[in-house]
């Protein structure tokens, strides 16, 4: 059984371009200090919301909606999310968008047929995967990350987004932002999000001060100008 444990009925910025219905996966690979999503990373039976039900939800907004937005938790732990994704473009001809920490390359070629958004999460550097909690060794996290790329790469009509969480103590230099470029496709577009210190998974990190937005757009501009890559943003929101 997928565990879907939320739903937002209607957004206008989680899927960029599209009205989109949102379903937020519990359980993650990961254990990231600035997590907002905190809650969903441990399974809870009894709020899982069933398959039917999920396509029932689509089904009834299918009229008025653009696109249906998976996100989590990690997506990508999920084989049956695959079919899912397939009755959901058969059924309803909806656009498909899923948010993931690009870990799982494998899975992702699987689900590339079906989406027309990806957003890939680049936390830091891979030597410092291991303060997320990550249960890979540095080198198998670069392997992955790469790996992804080269599939979002290749991949033919699909509109491919990365982001990073600015959250300081994990992104402290233009000289990390630029080992993280490394795993970024030439064609997608680059997001430095800001790091917000509230509701967040670990105490520590309600203490730490975030970036501000002047900070950030200087930090895009000079990232555009040393990389001559025009696709790099400051995004202001979560």
């Amino acid at each position: 059984m997928l565990p879907v444990v939320g739903h937002q009925q209607t957004s206008l910025i989680d899927f960029p371009g599209r009205i989109a219905t949102v379903f937020f996966f519990a359980g993650c690979d990961l254990r990231c200090p600035y997590c907002h999503n905190a809650s969903l990373l441990e399974v809870k039976k009894e709020d899982i919301i069933p398959r039917e039900k999920i396509l029932a939800e689509i089904e009834k907004r299918s009229k008025f909606i653009d696109g249906v937005s998976f996100s989590g938790g990690e997506t990508t732990l999920y084989e049956e999310l695959i079919g899912l994704m397939k009755e959901i473009r058969e059924r309803f001809g909806l656009d498909i968008k899923i948010d993931s920490n690009g870990l799982r390359p494998e899975f992702i070629e699987k689900t590339v047929p079906y989406l027309s958004h990806i957003a890939i999460d680049i936390k830091t550097s891979p030597d410092m995967y291991s303060k997320l909690g990550a249960k890979l060794d540095k080198e198998e996290v670069r392997t992955r990350l790469l790996a992804t790329k080269e599939i979002l790469e290749k991949a033919q009509g699909l509109r491919v987004e990365y982001r990073t969480t600015m959250y300081p103590p994990l992104v402290e230099s233009y000289e990390r932002i630029y080992k993280m470029m490394e795993f970024i496709p030439e064609n997608a577009e680059y997001y430095l999000q800001r790091f917000v210190n509230t509701s967040v998974l670990s105490p520590e990190a309600k203490n730490v001060t975030s970036y501000t937005i002047e900070q950030l757009e200087r930090m895009a501009l000079e990232i555009r100008r040393n990389t001559r890559r025009d696709k790099i943003f400051a995004r202001t929101y979560a």
